[in-house]
């Protein structure tokens, strides 16, 4: 009776450490882990600490094992496609801006010194490069260093 009790309590534990992936908050993942200590301390005291260390043992490289497991079989599944990120994000590709030194264009919001500016059409953050630019005025395009627009009011 104790035996089963200590299977049910290993495969609930890992349940719901899996479900846990799922259901965001921490619950899940802290009962499952509960649930494995609960399994190891009755095989502690039904078995003696032979058998409980044993089991101790057993259940961390287990869990181990099926932490790589899910961290290389998780990725090519249907939902963990659906989950999981496609592209890399320091991906050069996706931060391509042209060049826009000596562009001009319009501050959509007021630029104090941050704000959004339209220019070539495109609505872009960009930075004053000294004092307040009201929305509304013309900007030239003094320098752009990767995403970092700096702008200046024409006069």
């Amino acid at each position: 009776m104790i035996g089963q009790a200590i299977i049910v309590l290993v495969v609930v534990g890992f349940l719901m450490l899996a479900a846990e992936v799922f259901v965001p908050g921490l619950v899940l993942g802290t009962l499952g882990g509960l649930c494995l200590i609960g399994s190891v301390a009755l095989c502690y005291a039904a078995y003696g600490p032979l058998l409980g260390t044993v089991a101790f043992a057993a259940l961390a490289v287990l869990g181990i094992a099926g932490f790589f497991l899910w961290l290389r079989l998780f990725p090519h599944t249907p939902i963990g496609k659906k989950m999981m990120l496609n592209m890399s994000l320091n991906s050069r590709s996706s931060l391509k801006i042209p060049d826009l030194a000596g562009a001009t264009g319009e501050a959509v919001t007021p630029l104090r010194p941050a704000g959004t500016a339209l220019i070539n059409g495109c609505r872009m953050d960009v930075v004053a490069e000294s004092g307040l630019i009201e929305s509304g005025q013309k900007i030239s395009v003094v320098s752009q260093e990767g995403i970092r627009i700096v702008v200046r009011q024409l006069l």
